[in-house]
């Protein structure tokens, strides 16, 4: 399962680099295509894409830069909606 996991990293600590050496994070697959998007500069909050079985409680406990952990889900227009636009 794909999963995104907001970050709290400081100046100098927002890298892909840095996230991916996180205990927590080492075990994961981390999309780095996806790579390490700002979503609130301002308050330190960054967010990455990864796959893999994650226990989201755990991984907070575990790593206090985890803010949170989304599932995500595929977003894709239902057929009728398509057809509908044609």
């Amino acid at each position: 399962m794909r999963y995104l996991i907001t970050l709290h990293l400081q100046p100098g600590e927002n890298t892909l680099p840095y996230a991916k050496q996180l205990s927590g994070l080492k075990g994961l697959e981390i999309d780095e295509d996806y790579g390490l998007v700002p979503i609130s500069p301002k308050r330190n909050l960054y967010t990455i894409r990864v796959t893999g079985d994650i226990d989201p409680d755990k991984l907070m406990s575990v790593q206090p830069e985890v803010k949170g952990v989304y599932a995500d889900i595929k977003i894709s227009p239902i057929k009728d909606q398509t057809e509908r636009r044609e």
